[in-house]
């Protein structure tokens, strides 16, 4: 068979060509440490790799979600040790106050230790989360609490933030701040309507929402005081001082609006006596309404022995009402502690997960430096060959056998 000069150069250069490329190729690889280049190496290997890099890149996503979790959660947890710290300071005050021993002045400076633990509560729930957001807020960039003259009002949302942490676990960033400082139940009634220990008559005061006007409550402590004779009976606010009900005749059962709140007094059969008082407060108090009134009564002169009855059962009402708000405290904290072992526990299963990802891309991917570098020293050897033989091949002619 006759094979022409261009076949010969066309095949020989071919081959050199395939050769270079395979060459070229091994080098890359060695050089990268990787074996699959390009898709087209490993179309199934490639595949399999993207999905395991897009698995490991959303799972260290959550690694960093937890860190932020970890942290928020962690100042959270650390301003709430400060609320209980000063709960159990005010705790310690109510005690001192129920001293028989105080002056008036005397109790005006716990008073003035309870104003100053008021604003330091209202500092701590205003805490920010070192985002330039607030703890216990919700989802409102506003600070949760304003100073009023009841207490403090909440102005956030119900909304609570939650970070994805693992791919079928969301965690609770924060509580909202009701949850924490306010629904306090003192009663299992709508209203925690209380006689004055100095009452001598038989009458019955008992409280409830009006619906109509529901949106005028205040959540303020009302005093309900009957006169001298017994006769009439008038409600102030104690936490404004202001006159709700004006002197009004006594008849029984006989209901009263005020405020958003039906005020019932009846007999049992027996009437109220001269002076007879009942205080009512919110079913559902909050801490800084708690210390506003608190505050109010130990700056109030205790002039006689009705006063100083209030006296005891005020403080006896605020350290109940004190120690439930501890118990929401204590509670919430103990979520918080829960929600960050849970964390370390994902963090954990998270890094071993990380390890199986980055193992299987290694299998899939890395290359066998021992079996690579055989393979370029052989891919070297052959293409030195083919340049040689093709050298001689091509420079074989007729005419080297004319003599």
């Amino acid at each position: 068979m006759r094979i022409s000069t261009n076949t010969i150069y066309e095949n020989g250069g071919t081959r050199i060509s395939d050769l270079q490329v395979g060459l070229n190729r091994t080098q890359q690889q060695i050089a990268s440490g990787r074996r699959i280049l390009t898709p087209s190496d490993d179309p199934v290997g490639s595949a399999r790799a993207l999905v395991i890099t897009q698995s490991d890149a959303v799972n260290d996503q959550f690694a960093v979600n937890r860190k932020n979790a970890i942290n928020t959660l962690s100042v959270a947890e650390g301003v709430l040790g400060g609320v209980t710290n000063v709960l159990q300071n005010i705790k310690t005050r109510i005690v001192s106050a129920g001293s028989g021993i105080l002056t008036d002045v005397e109790r005006g400076f716990i008073a003035n230790e309870l104003q100053g633990d008021l604003e330091q509560l209202l500092g701590l729930a205003n805490s920010s989360d070192g985002s330039e957001g607030y703890l216990f807020s919700g989802f409102s960039a506003s600070a949760p609490y304003t100073k009023t003259q009841a207490g403090a009002q909440y102005n956030g949302d119900q909304g609570q933030r939650l970070l994805q942490v693992d791919t079928s676990r969301q965690i609770p960033l924060s509580e909202v701040g009701p949850a924490i400082f306010e629904n306090i139940r003192t009663s299992a009634s709508q209203f925690n309507t209380v006689a004055n220990p100095s009452n001598l008559g038989g009458a019955l005061a008992t409280a409830a929402i009006n619906a109509p006007t529901a949106a005028n409550l205040t959540g303020n402590y009302y005093e309900v005081n009957f006169d001298n004779t017994g006769a009439n009976f008038s409600v102030t606010n104690k936490t404004t001082g202001v006159v709700i009900v004006p002197s009004t005749p006594y008849v029984s059962p006989q209901t009263v609006t005020f405020d958003g709140i039906d005020l019932t007094l009846s007999n049992t059969p027996a009437g109220p006596g001269p002076g007879d008082r009942f205080s009512i407060q919110p079913g559902n108090q909050n801490i800084f309404e708690t210390l506003t009134d608190l505050i109010n009564i130990l700056k109030t002169p205790v002039n006689s022995t009705a006063v100083k009855l209030d006296l005891a059962a005020g403080l006896a009402q605020a350290n109940n009402n004190l120690d439930k708000s501890l118990n929401n405290v204590l509670t919430t904290r103990a979520k918080f502690g829960t929600s960050l072992k849970e964390l370390d526990e994902l963090d954990s299963v998270g890094q071993s997960t990380g390890l199986s990802y980055k193992q299987q891309l290694s299998d899939l991917q890395d290359l066998d430096y021992a079996k690579a570098i055989t393979e370029l020293n052989q891919q070297q050897v052959t293409l030195q060959a083919a340049q040689q033989s093709f050298v001689k091949t091509s420079s074989l002619s007729l005419f080297n056998y004319i003599s």
